[in-house]
């Protein structure tokens, strides 16, 4: 059985939904979340959707997306087992690490960071994904 965490969005709104809970909620698969709006119209309007320049910025709005998304699901970034990241601006991981260490402190999951040249919108310079388990003592959803 699944739990679907849509964050109110419709078929119409998004072709996906934001993360889906399996195994009686303790693992949740949570979509990539970018720095547009975590429900928006398809296909995009570019006009409407403006992330921020600079990658830094754009990885906060991810992040917080990302929380956004796990706390729907009863879930927080120290239940998170497996992060992807995907960055047209490889060379800026730096940056990208030093944002992603104040959602994370302490708490290291598995994690792969990949170059790519495009993402969804050609403003964007980065997408997160994850993967959480939460225990039975942690769940709250």
């Amino acid at each position: 059985m699944k739990q679907v965490f849509d964050l109110g969005a419709s078929l119409d709104d998004m072709p996906f939904v934001r993360a889906i809970a399996v195994a009686g909620g303790r693992t949740i698969y949570c979509s990539g979340v970018t720095a547009l709006p975590l429900v928006h119209k398809h296909p995009h309007d570019e006009a409407e959707l403006r992330p921020p320049e600079d990658i830094g910025d754009q990885t906060r709005v991810c992040l917080e997306n990302l929380r956004r998304v796990l706390e729907a699901a009863g879930a927080t970034f120290a239940d998170v087992v497996k992060v992807t990241i995907f960055n047209t601006e490889i060379d800026r991981q730096d940056d990208v690490n030093r944002v992603y260490r104040e959602f994370f402190g302490e708490h290291r999951p598995a994690r792969s960071h990949v170059g790519v040249s495009r993402l969804v919108s050609p403003r964007l310079k980065i997408e997160i994904e994850a993967i959480a388990v939460v225990t039975d003592d942690r769940r709250r959803g």
